[in-house]
This record gives structure tokens, sequence and C-alpha cells, in this order.
């Protein structure tokens, strides 16, 4: 009888350990999941931020052009230059769209063509790249960036 009670005995010693160890290893998981998804808002958050500088580079850079777009300072000059060649390009794409499209309109055929405007001034979206996350390992720790190796 004694053995059986003992036997029962170790039974549920062995029992409470692995649960012990099982409740552990949930809270650990539990924690760890929580890390992760920090992390993941942590991102995002990041990403917002980074848009929200892109933005008002974009602003002041539109601003400066707009200012002194006829006497830019040292640098900018080549900038503004290549806008101005760009907006020329596109003022000569446009006036020429205007002419084939008042060609095709006022030839007599029975073929309709219905056009639409395209707009040039549509800001880009910005895609989140691989340099814009944390980076970590298995153990959940940042792995610190490498500097990238040249290739030759």
């Amino acid at each position: 009888m004694t053995d059986m009670n003992e036997l029962k005995g170790k039974f549920l010693n062995t029992l409470g350990t692995v649960a012990g160890k099982t409740r552990g290893y949930a809270e650990k998981a539990a924690e760890k999941a929580k890390d992760v998804a920090r992390i993941a808002k942590l991102n995002m958050e990041l990403g917002a931020e980074k848009d929200t500088i892109e933005k008002a580079f974009l602003e002041i850079g539109k601003l400066y052009y707009e200012t002194h777009k006829n006497a830019p300072d040292g640098f900018f000059v080549q900038l503004c230059d290549e806008i101005s060649l760009a907006n020329d390009n596109i003022s000569k794409i446009l006036s020429e769209l205007d002419d084939l499209k008042s060609g095709l309109s006022s030839k007599d055929c029975d073929i309709e063509v219905e056009f639409t405007e395209v707009t040039v001034d549509t800001p880009e979206v910005k895609v989140a790249t691989e340099e814009d996350f944390v980076k970590e390992g298995s153990d959940g720790e940042d792995i610190p960036e490498q500097p990238e190796e040249k290739t030759e």
C-alpha cells in the first residue's frame, strides 16, 4: 500500500513540475509575443515619423525652389536648372498632347476618343524598405547593422 501511495506522490510531484514548466514557457511565450507586437508597432511609428520628415523636406524644397528659382545659390543652381528643364519639357509635352487631341477631334471620322487629364504634381508614395525596420535575432535582441562589403 505504501508503494502505491509513494508512486502516486511521485506521479503528482512530476505532474506538478511539468505543469510549472509549461506555465513558465507559456509566460515566456506571452512576453515574447508582447515584445514582437511592440517591435511591429514601433516600426510602424518609425515609418510614420520618417514619412512626416519626408513630406516636410519636400515642402521645404518646393518653397525654396519657388522663392529662389530665379537666383539659386551654389549647389542649388544645378537642381533648380533640372527642375526648370523638366517643367519646360512638361509644357512641351502638354502642348503636343493638346495639339494631338484637337487634331483628332477636328477630323471627320466615326471614332470617338475620350481623353483624361494627367496630373504631374502627385506626391510619391514611399514604400517601407528593409532598412526602415529594426532587425531582430531569434533571441529577441536587435541585430547591429553591418557595413556593406564592397565587391570589386
